[in-house]
């Protein structure tokens, strides 16, 4: 794995380049500041494989780093992985926003860090192949296959949609917050109701399109106090929202209720349908499982299907 490691202190970037070589990382480049990084992105012949950013540097910070690298081509599904003694929760919304994949705080353990790079790596692999899969499905207008090239249960990445991240980044941002600034959030699971009717009747760009307007749709109602959503599978939308700005399941479901049934149909959308709204859930947690059981907590609210329903059509 060919890796890019940014920082404005040189003896960090001497530790990782030990660090990464101990764990078989041999190909490191380094660059001492963002525009530099931005330099070395832009002009090389063989793209790298992951980004190891630092926030706080002078001129370009890490976050601008981060937002910079996406917009080019080779580093759209990249693991970016900021690596940073900025542990306010300001940095981490920010990092997320623009693209990062995981936030690892200085000191760090290096077990640790070795796991999230792997994890990091997969992941866009992964990505990468389901989105060109994606493409070409849509490329070849394969519109007669009822049979989907994905199941029910997997997760989708929405990209296009502002504010919707893919899961494994949502997790990762989860267990920041639950770790490290647990009385700032709740987590909330929205559900498409007789999901597997809908799944069943659809081809997969049909109910990828259902998906994504229905998102959209739930996004722009939980603007106010939102940081970030998600989509589980399942036909399940997981949201964060700030404890003092974002809305309860009541009026998250009443919200949803008003909006006009049309707006929420793509072309192939059913044209009834309802979501469950379950309950909040607290993002406190002492470790990463805790954190992740408060994700599979709120998806099981939502399923149990006796939580409030806004019903469409």
């Amino acid at each position: 794995m060919r890796i890019l490691a940014v920082d404005d202190d040189p003896s960090i970037l001497e530790l990782l380049i030990c660090v990464l070589g101990a764990f078989g990382y041999e190909d490191v480049v380094t660059a001492n500041s963002g525009h530099e990084a931005i330099g070395i992105l832009s002009e090389t012949d063989q793209p790298f494989d992951c980004l190891l950013l630092d926030v706080q540097m002078p001129e370009m910070n890490g976050i601008t780093l981060c937002e910079e690298a996406r917009k080019l081509p080779d580093y759209k599904f990249t693991p970016i992985i900021m690596v940073t003694a900025m542990v306010q929760k300001q940095y981490i919304d920010e990092a997320f926003e623009v693209g990062a994949t995981d936030y690892v705080t200085k000191p760090f353990e290096f077990a640790d860090l070795k796991q999230r790079l792997s994890d990091a790596y997969r992941l866009a692999a992964e990505r990468r192949a389901a989105i060109e899969v994606m493409e070409a499905d849509v490329y070849a207008n394969n519109d007669s296959e009822v049979n989907p090239n994905f199941s029910l249960t997997d997760p989708l990445y929405f990209g296009d949609l502002t504010g919707c991240i893919g899961l494994a980044e949502f997790e990762n941002y989860v267990v920041q917050l639950a770790t490290m600034h647990s009385r700032t959030s709740k987590i909330v699971a929205v559900k498409v109701a007789d999901v597997e009717e809908i799944f069943a009747s659809c081809t997969s760009s049909e109910f990828r399109e259902f998906l994504a307007s229905a998102g959209s749709s739930l996004l722009s109602v939980t603007q106010e106090g939102r940081n970030f959503a998600t989509y589980w599978g399942n036909g399940v939308f997981l949201l964060i929202h700030d404890k003092k700005k974002g809305m309860g399941a009541q009026q998250l479901t009443h919200r949803l209720s008003q909006i006009p049934a049309g707006e929420l149909a793509g072309v192939h959308s059913p044209t009834n349908f309802s979501f469950h709204v379950g309950d909040d859930v607290s993002l406190l947690a002492h470790s990463k499982m805790e954190a992740l059981f408060l994700i599979d907590k709120a998806v099981e609210l939502a399923d149990i299907q006796q939580g409030p329903i806004a019903r469409f059509g």
